[in-house]
């Protein structure tokens, strides 16, 4: 598995147990979860936008990214940890997951 690959998994474990934890109605733990999730996110952000300047073929839709990111941030800002949680599952990972089967 090549590395990009490898931290795509990282985050989408990460980004799962902490959905999980929102989902479970734990929200305290959630987002205590979340402080290492967004670090996982922006480490893979960068990762991928690397991969796609180094490799021109690769296909990575930044506007896609960038609003599901927004997207999550407007449901953190209003409180809304299953909009949150469903964003980030069914939006953010469905794509990264898509991105890993485009990577060497």
């Amino acid at each position: 598995m090549c590395q990009e690959k490898q931290i795509i998994t990282n985050t989408v474990q990460s980004i799962r147990e902490t959905t999980e934890l929102f989902y479970q109605e734990k929200v305290q733990e959630g987002y205590a979860k979340m402080q290492d999730t967004i670090a996982s996110v922006m480490q893979v952000v960068n990762v991928l936008h690397e991969y796609k300047c180094n490799h021109e073929e690769f296909s990575l839709d930044e506007a896609r990214i960038a609003g599901s990111l927004t997207e999550a941030m407007n449901a953190m800002e209003v409180g809304d940890t299953v909009l949150l949680a469903d964003i980030l599952e069914y939006d953010f990972i469905e794509y990264l997951e898509e991105l890993s089967t485009e990577l060497d």
